[in-house]
């Protein structure tokens, strides 16, 4: 049994060791310590998480190389103001050509005031035409023609009349 116990700490020893233990223990950080720290840290997942939804450096490239730049976006401005210019003076053109509503009211006014064209054609019917003006001066006798006939009346009124004086 001494053999046995030869091999097992005395007194001393263990309470030598519960001392270094107690010493070692003081001076590391409690559990509420621990717990305080760890608030302000995140889990490593947690981590790769968030920075693999951020952007790459690769990303970050590509949309600084594609970014207009100030004077390629006024150069596109000008250049949508200068269509907008041509729209504008060919509106004002195809405008000019078109008749003003007062004028147009003067225009239709006016208008509505002249002959009716079947109106016109009724009247122009009981009108003597070129061809009616042609037969009538054909019928017509000539002056000749009237001074001799006259001429014979008055001989055979002269002659009636002198016949009964």
């Amino acid at each position: 049994m001494t053999s046995g116990l030869a091999g097992k700490a005395n007194t001393t020893d263990v309470t030598s060791t519960i001392s270094d233990l107690i010493a070692s223990l003081e001076g590391k950080i409690s559990l509420d310590d621990c717990h305080t720290i760890l608030r302000d840290y995140v889990l490593r997942s947690d981590f790769q998480y968030i920075v693999s939804n951020k952007a790459s450096l690769d990303d970050i490239k590509n949309i600084v190389e594609s970014r207009v730049s100030g004077h390629e976006i006024k150069k596109e401005l000008s250049g949508v103001n200068d269509r907008l210019d041509d729209l504008w003076r060919d509106v004002n053109k195809r405008l000019s050509n078109y008749v003003p509503l007062r004028d147009h009211q003067t225009l239709v006014a006016a208008v509505e005031q002249k002959a009716n064209l079947n109106d016109m054609n009724e009247q122009l019917e009981n009108k003597a035409n070129k061809q009616s003006v042609s037969n009538a001066l054909h019928k017509k006798a000539n002056r000749a023609e009237i001074e001799a006939l006259l001429a014979r009346k008055v001989e055979s009124v002269t002659r009636f009349l002198a016949f009964i004086i």
